[in-house]
């Protein structure tokens, strides 16, 4: 039990982390932008050739409003630390078919991996709309195993460039809060 608790923390996102580990992936979300609960849940397809199919979709307990994704992606290591990913993404909400790329770069600064700098990037291009979306961030990772006797953490800080404005992230074994340091935060439970 413990081992899989380290892995949950030092996996990465928790789509990833459902990825690997396999299985649904359920979770309660609130944030202070939309003012409501969701359930949400994600599961994750794998083919042996690193393509994956991603069904993702939450409900709002208020009201029961459904919002749905799909995403079809290759993904490709090119070298270790190193992934970059192509592919197709369907929202239900706004009933549109985007296709986009995507490349992540970690660099390891410390030596037992627990401290990590990431670099990431995307494009996004929906047929029918003008504008084209691009992402791009850098983020900063500290892992800490046993911060007390049953509870590692992750702290994350980054800068999104595309919006220009930093965020953070603090992640124990289940719970999760996000925040702009301005004037939105999330928080999650994972079920």
């Amino acid at each position: 039990e413990r081992a899989a608790r380290c892995s949950l923390v030092t996996a990465g996102a928790p789509g990833e982390r459902a990825a690997r580990l396999g299985g649904m992936e359920s979770s309660l979300r609130f944030d202070s932008a939309q003012r409501k609960l969701f359930l949400h849940a994600k599961e994750h397809f794998v083919s042996d050739d690193n393509v994956v199919l991603s069904v993702s979709g939450r409900l709002a307990t208020d009201d029961g409003a459904f919002r749905g994704k799909a995403k079809l992606r290759r993904k490709f290591f090119p070298e270790i630390n190193t992934r970059v990913d192509v592919g197709a993404k369907y929202e239900s909400d706004i009933e549109q078919l985007s296709y986009g790329a995507s490349a992540r770069k970690t660099f390891e600064l410390s030596s037992d991996g627990l401290l990590s700098l990431d670099l990431k990037a995307a494009y996004a291009y929906a047929p029918g709309r003008k504008n084209h979306v691009w992402k791009s961030k850098v983020e900063l990772s500290q892992k800490i195993f046993n911060f007390t006797e049953d509870q590692d953490l992750r702290l994350q800080l980054g800068y999104d460039l595309a919006n220009k404005q930093p965020y953070g992230q603090i992640r124990e074994n289940n719970w999760t809060l996000n925040t702009n340091f301005r004037n939105t935060w999330s928080i999650s439970y994972d079920l």
